[in-house]
């Protein structure tokens, strides 16, 4: 029987548990010690691996208030730290790479349409760039957004590309972009790459399960080595649609059954009693949760020691409103 505290293997990495912590924003950006003790809260609590909050590459992006820069001349320090705390407790630890907008110069936001050769061949770099950094940093691995509504998953949505060139039309046209990227990455770095894509999108016209099925595909072919499955606007989603969870998991046990590498779902999970029937009636093996870390840091301790099966997050979504890395209540 699994359960949720099962030691695994995500790939290559060991996990202590098959929980994935992931973060969002991070309102602490000017208190490092603070930072330092949630990761470290976090990390011994039980979590099998730790994705970071979103780290900004662009200075200019729509959410820079809300996520560490990268230019930041102290996120080498942190992110180093963040990667040494978390190894001590036999963590990895994945960094969210993520922007909103693309700004050439003087032109801000540009469209995916608009993009020359040149912007593409830019972007490419500027995420390559971060990787090195983050390996530098002793990163265990990187994590692309090309789901939610981030400016990768605009570009591979049929909904926002439409492109004649050879970066728009067919699923892996509008995936080349990215697929050329992580090709770069696994030929060149020493990261676990793992991306978070979609199950579809509820627009018409726009990125449906079919295609989110063919470039997961498409991605393991050309190396990537986990799929996080997630949906635009999730948090606010779960807590609005009761089939939410139902969908998600028939994409996600859909997705297993697909492709050869791991697969992780989130769904605004709470209960642990919940996930390990989920564990066990299904094909899934990892599940992350972003929410109750927000709530509280070390809530797994609770968990593991059976002292309790539920968080106490409210799922009131303050956090992902507020765009805070504290809780709203507690």
């Amino acid at each position: 029987m699994k359960t949720i505290f099962d030691k695994c293997k995500l790939g290559n990495l060991k996990l202590n548990s098959r929980i994935i912590r992931t973060g969002l924003w991070e309102s602490q950006q000017n208190d490092l010690d603070a930072i330092y003790d949630r990761y470290e809260r976090i990390a011994s609590s039980g979590v099998g691996l730790i994705t970071s909050e979103l780290y900004s590459i662009y200075p200019k992006d729509k959410f820079i208030e809300h996520s560490y820069r990268m230019d930041n001349l102290n996120f080498m320090t942190m992110a180093t730290k963040l990667a040494e705390i978390t190894h001590s407790y036999d963590v990895p630890i994945f960094s969210q790479v993520e922007f909103i907008k693309y700004n050439r110069g003087i032109d801000l936001d540009i469209p995916v349409n608009d993009l020359t050769i040149e912007d593409i061949r830019k972007i490419q770099s500027d995420i390559i760039e971060a990787a090195q950094k983050l390996q530098y940093c002793d990163f265990d691995g990187i994590q692309l957004s090309v789901g939610n509504n981030f400016f990768l998953s605009k570009f591979i949505n049929p909904y926002y590309n439409q492109r004649e060139d050879d970066y728009g039309g067919n699923v892996l046209n509008r995936m080349r972009m990215v697929l050329e990227l992580i090709k770069v990455m696994k030929d060149n770095l020493d990261l676990h790459v793992s991306v978070k894509v979609n199950s579809f999108d509820e627009r018409k016209d726009g990125f449906d399960s079919s295609e989110s099925l063919e470039a997961c595909r498409l991605l393991e072919k050309v190396g990537a080595d986990s799929i996080q499955v997630t949906r635009p606007l999730s948090p606010l989603y779960f807590t609005k649609k009761l089939s939410a969870e139902k969908e998600l998991i028939d994409y996600t046990t859909k997705l297993i059954d697909s492709v050869d590498i791991p697969v992780i779902v989130g769904g605004g999970f709470n209960n642990k009693d919940h996930m390990n029937e989920l564990l066990n009636a299904t094909n899934i093996e990892y599940m992350s949760m972003y929410r109750p870390f927000v709530c509280e840091n070390d809530f797994l301790k609770d968990w593991i020691n059976g002292s309790s099966n539920q968080s106490r997050c409210m799922m009131c979504n303050n956090c992902y409103r507020t765009k805070k890395s504290t809780c709203y209540h507690f």
